[in-house]
């Protein structure tokens, strides 16, 4: 090899390696970073933890993050996400069980729902996955609404997924300082609407309209 070849051969090396350089100065320029939060905007934070579906056992984990769609994008189908997270000694979580077993008939075409189970510490208030599964079947176990029988619950046997985070992050990290609480989510899983933003301007149900029932021509 003569020095003018190995004179190319570092030339281009040096090429390469520029051009590496170059390219990855624009990955870093371009990339915006993602933010993550209950805020509207932002990627909501994920959630894995136990889940229930009535009649069967609490089982695998669900993972928010597995049923997201990323790359999504505003005109493109694609199921929104109801995340909803309750207390099961809570009577408002209590009485709002007949409004989520609308919203579900109304919905869950287009909407996967999700209820999360949180402890928010309340003295006399202490719940359990027994507690959990009664009250999503309304099954024949004392104990909702702190003495009620959960057969009782208004609304009916939610068919949806019940997650039981009582002894997790998800209450810190999604902001959840009182129940029912409720976020709903796009496809992509970023956060269309928190209930926190809109407290006395906005509830629940007309949210879910505005958001999705007004866009399949009303529900």
């Amino acid at each position: 090899m003569t020095d003018e070849d190995g004179d190319a051969r570092i030339t281009a090396l040096f090429g390469i390696f520029a051009a590496l350089t170059l390219m990855a100065g624009l990955m870093v320029i371009n990339s915006v970073p993602v933010e993550i939060g209950p805020e509207e905007g932002f990627l909501a934070p994920n959630i894995t933890a136990p889940a229930h579906m009535p009649g069967g056992s609490w089982g695998d984990d669900y993972v928010l993050y597995d049923h997201i769609d990323r790359d999504w994008e505003s005109g493109m189908s694609g199921k929104y996400f109801l995340i909803q997270f309750i207390d099961t000694d809570c009577g408002h979580c209590w009485s709002e069980g007949e409004e989520m077993s609308g919203l579900y008939n109304d919905y869950s075409e287009y909407v996967d729902f999700v209820s999360v189970a949180i402890s928010l510490g309340n003295p006399g208030w202490v719940s359990s996955k027994e507690e959990i599964a009664g009250f999503q079947e309304k099954g024949n176990y004392v104990g909702c609404n702190s003495d009620s029988n959960c057969q009782d619950r208004p609304g009916e046997v939610h068919p949806w997924i019940y997650v039981d985070t009582r002894s997790d992050t998800e209450q810190s990290d999604w902001e959840v300082g009182s129940t029912p609480f409720a976020v709903i989510l796009d496809p992509s899983g970023h956060v269309i609407w928190n209930m926190g933003a809109h407290y006395q301007q906005e509830g629940l149900p007309e949210a879910m309209y505005r958001l999705i029932g007004s866009n399949l021509g009303g529900e």
